[in-house]
């Protein structure tokens, strides 16, 4: 398994290593497939400034507000259980 490395600058330009897929891409949110799971970006003005799946690379710029991973196999979008699925267990 290849290093899967994340740096961020400002917040305003992210570089990753690691990444096997892009599953979303907008303005407002990315989501990839990194070998270490899923990993959602929200932010602003979010732009793809290189891509290279083959060496598992990919640079962002815009405004980053949250990075969030989530285990392989999860629903990314999925939020917390609301109470009437609790109760209807």
């Amino acid at each position: 398994m290849n290093e899967h490395i994340m740096k961020l600058s400002n917040r305003e330009a992210l570089e990753l290593t690691g990444v096997n897929n892009v599953n979303l891409f907008d303005e407002g949110e990315v989501i990839l497939e990194t070998q270490l799971g899923h990993l959602l970006i929200k932010g602003q003005d979010l732009h793809i400034t290189m891509l290279s799946l083959e060496e598992g690379k990919v640079s962002l710029e815009g405004m980053i507000n949250i990075l969030e991973y989530k285990a392989a196999g999860t629903d990314i979008k999925a939020k917390g259980k609301n109470i009437l699925t609790r109760l209807l267990k």
